[in-house]
């Protein structure tokens, strides 16, 4: 029992614990089956045992009875046919009877040769004692056949031949006694045998019984102490939990399952961690750089970091254009306000010098080319100016793009936890499978129910986790949503900056066209001093709404450049 109880604690051994789930099946299965193996020998030795002492008792020692009986059966008829020769008083009936004598001493003779092939016993002494009586029997019929009396031959019978066949029926006598007692001995060997082979059937059995409950026990520690884990930490997952911890000493199949997942989820824990960081930054402004921890980012999580660095540059190299041309605006303006300080103080010139007119023409040709080269500027500043929006515009686009590109990368973030629940889902059958496989054990199978059953709950708690990344994922989702509106909000500014840009391109094409009106006028000056005033009036007014238009937008210029200090960007 020591031995067995050694042996059964070879499964609280590590080396157990370090299995995989096939091979520990297999160990425990392999010497359940063998225990099997053992009970079925012992218990075919029993019958084997069994059968050959009954064989012995039957072959042997009722053989020996057997003939030992007809022996004696025989020896008795012999005694019969002497008395009926010697009562006899027809010749031919005594011969028949000396005869029949004669065949029952040949029958002892053929009784003892059958009985010595199944007697271990010594029969020289009985074979001397039926030769005593073979030579008894011829002196007897040679005194019959020569005529003695009657009285001689009794005599004889009595004193010879009776005493004879009473020492062989002694002898046989004491061959069955011997016998029975071998029979008896015989019997005491075959139980003692049995109830010998029954102690060993029902230690082996003790053992059988032993080892399968701690082999249970071993393996439904082995298979839940890893499955409690897992189903504790899917539990915490559950719950938006994504920090957690998995204790457990198993390395076989289970023990690596809990420790990739729990790899899995602290790997989407940072993730999910720097994005949140990552937007939050965004959010308030700051656009130098996307994930500041881009080595988290492995594998499919690399089109997150890749589409958070792209919004950072997009939005970062946009705004920076938005200033530059901004700058450009603000520099264009206070060209246009030179120019229209210039052209009002041309005006007035040419209104103080109205009745020098003829005198001033060239002076005044020269200062209408002048403002026609200044508006001409100003009109290829205004386009340049006008550009410079539409190419913020599109980079705008590019920004929407990238933004769309994060939701893209959420969708494979999703598909991913689709293959979780999948996993989930097969896990649900692998545990309905070793259900039915437990219930087809029977008894023994009711541990593994258990284990079924907690893979079961598994791979519920998984799939509820799963369901938690999608509103992780959501969350994210809102998170770009409040980054898209930044983006809205710089958008509605380009696009304002743009309608003023083409305002003060309208005005310079009026500007420029004013020129155009003001040489050919020059060039009618013959037609009437009215004309001309009427011109310088105009040019008077064109240069108070271009002063005007400067100012409002120098103004707006400021404004976006305010609106762009407030993010942080790469120069």
């Amino acid at each position: 029992m020591a031995n067995i109880v050694e042996k059964n604690n070879e499964f609280d051994k590590g080396g157990f614990k370090s299995l995989p789930v096939s091979e520990k099946f297999k160990k425990v299965f392999g010497k359940f089956r063998l225990n099997l193996i053992l009970i079925f020998i012992v218990i075919i030795l029993i019958d084997i045992v069994a059968l050959f002492n009954l064989r012995n008792i039957y072959a042997i020692y009722y053989e020996q009875n057997s003939q030992q009986g007809e022996i004696r059966i025989t020896i008795q008829a012999l005694a019969k046919y002497y008395l009926w020769a010697m009562s006899a008083t027809e010749d031919a009936d005594r011969q028949e009877q000396i005869d029949g004598a004669a065949e029952k001493i040949q029958e002892m003779n053929d009784g003892l040769d059958e009985l010595s092939k199944v007697y271990n016993g010594d029969l020289s002494t009985a074979r001397q004692h039926l030769k005593d009586i073979d030579s008894a029997d011829d002196t007897l019929i040679q005194m019959m056949n020569s005529g003695a009396s009657h009285e001689e031959i009794y005599t004889y019978y009595v004193g010879t031949v009776n005493e004879a066949i009473k020492v062989v029926v002694k002898d046989f006598k004491a061959i069955g006694l011997e016998a029975k007692a071998q029979a008896k001995k015989a019997y005491g060997m075959a139980l003692g045998s049995v109830i010998f082979m029954t102690i060993i059937s029902l230690v082996v059995v003790i053992y059988a019984i032993l080892y399968s409950n701690k082999a249970r026990a071993a393996l439904t520690k082995s298979i839940l102490g890893p499955i409690e884990a897992i189903s504790t930490a899917a539990d915490d997952m559950s719950k938006g939990k994504l920090e957690i911890e998995i204790e457990t000493d198993s390395e076989d199949e289970l023990g690596k399952l809990a420790q990739d997942i729990k790899g899995s989820t602290n790997a989407i824990a940072e993730i999910v961690k720097d994005i949140d960081v990552t937007l939050k930054r965004m959010s308030g402004g700051d656009f130098s750089s996307g994930s500041k921890n881009e080595d988290l980012y492995i594998g499919d999580y690399e089109a997150i970091r890749k589409a958070l660095s792209d919004i950072s540059d997009n939005l970062s190299s946009t705004l920076l254009e938005v200033k530059n041309s901004s700058s450009q605006v603000s520099q264009g303006a206070a060209n246009m306000s030179q120019g229209s300080s210039d052209l009002a103080e041309g005006t007035t010139d040419q209104a103080a010098a109205v009745e020098e007119l003829t005198a001033s023409v060239n002076s005044v040709t020269e200062q209408t080319k002048q403002l026609a080269e200044v508006a001409e500027k100003s009109r290829s500043m205004a386009n340049e100016v006008r550009d410079n929006a539409e190419v913020s515009a599109r980079k705008m686009h590019l920004v929407t793009d990238a933004m769309t590109r994060i939701t893209e990368a959420s969708a494979e973030i999703e598909q991913v936890t689709n293959t979780i629940e999948e996993i989930a889902s097969q896990t649900s059958l692998l545990a309905l499978n070793a259900s039915i496989e437990a219930a087809r054990a029977g008894e023994t199978g009711k541990g593994f129910a258990v284990v079924a059953d907690q893979i079961g709950k598994l791979a519920d708690q998984s799939s509820e986790a799963a369901q938690n990344t999608h509103q992780l994922i959501a969350d994210t989702m809102e998170e770009i949503k409040n980054g898209n509106s930044v983006v809205a909000e710089t958008t509605e500014a380009l696009d304002a900056m743009q309608h003023s840009v083409e305002e003060i391109t309208d005005m310079i094409v009026k500007t420029g066209d004013l020129a155009e009106e003001q040489a050919q006028s020059m060039d009618e000056i013959d037609k009437g001093i009215e004309m001309i005033s009427n011109v310088v009036q105009n040019n008077s007014a064109t240069a108070e709404e271009s002063s005007a238009v400067s100012q409002e937008l120098s103004e707006q210029s400021a404004s976006l450049n305010s609106l762009i200090s407030q993010f942080t960007i790469n120069e």
